[in-house]
């Protein structure tokens, strides 16, 4: 597998940790820690959790994710895209919290307001749980670890191959137009719905979309392999 996802994490972990502590003297004490759907503060931290949880979870999470990948022994001696695309869905939330912590909360903790900008957070979303993700599924070899894991794609094989190309295109086009509508739907409450049906109902698809394929894979599989009854 290689460890460069854990050190890239742990790049990321350090310029996130340096970013805030540049940012620590113009940071109040306590920081936002929740937002309403209007991006204004409703929950507060003490200043040195807001500014160390992120870098911490960037390289928990990937060294997590790295660990499950590790011991997978499908994954094992990958090459190629498919190694590539392990390795970008293992380094996946680290990129998005990177991103989160570094360029949305930091400029939310420094205001006055302590308001975040949502259409920030829905655009790295889009960018990175949509159209990043369904860019690297199409490459992820089966596998019990690393993709879209379903009880349907990980029993089959034909099932998980299906599933996972059909998704690289539904993500990125959904991605994108949650993209576009990240700058078009008013904040509140229309943002916040048009973010969950896009970004949670794509999955939501794509898990019922597995279980199809299974169903139909396993019919095929049947009419093709049984016996067939001999005539009276």
């Amino acid at each position: 597998m290689g460890a460069h996802p854990v050190a890239l994490a742990f790049v990321l972990a350090l310029v996130s940790a340096f970013h805030g502590l540049f940012k620590w003297h113009d940071a109040p004490n306590p920081v936002p820690a929740w937002w309403n759907i209007d991006g204004h503060p409703i929950y507060f931290v003490p200043k040195w959790f807001g500014l160390t949880l992120l870098p911490v979870l960037i390289v928990l999470i990937t060294y997590i994710l790295h660990i499950f990948a590790y011991y997978d022994s499908k994954l094992k001696n990958l090459s190629g895209e498919d190694k590539h695309a392990v390795a970008h869905l293992i380094s996946l939330p680290a990129l998005f919290l990177f991103v989160l912590h570094n360029f949305i909360l930091l400029d939310a903790f420094v205001s006055q307001s302590g308001d975040i900008s949502l259409r920030f957070v829905v655009v790295n979303v889009a960018l990175w749980l949509l159209i990043w993700a369904g860019y690297n599924f199409r490459h992820v070899p089966p596998n019990s670890s690393i993709g879209i894991l379903t009880p349907w794609t990980v029993r089959s094989h034909h099932t998980w191959t299906r599933t996972h190309k059909h998704s690289a295109w539904i993500l990125e086009i959904i991605g994108l137009a949650l993209l576009i509508s990240a700058f078009f739907v008013p904040t509140g409450v229309p943002l916040l719905v048009v973010t969950l049906v896009l970004w949670l109902g794509s999955y939501l698809y794509l898990v019922t979309y597995s279980l199809i394929v299974f169903g139909c894979g396993e019919t095929h599989t049947r009419e093709t392999t049984e016996p067939l009854l001999p005539e009276a």
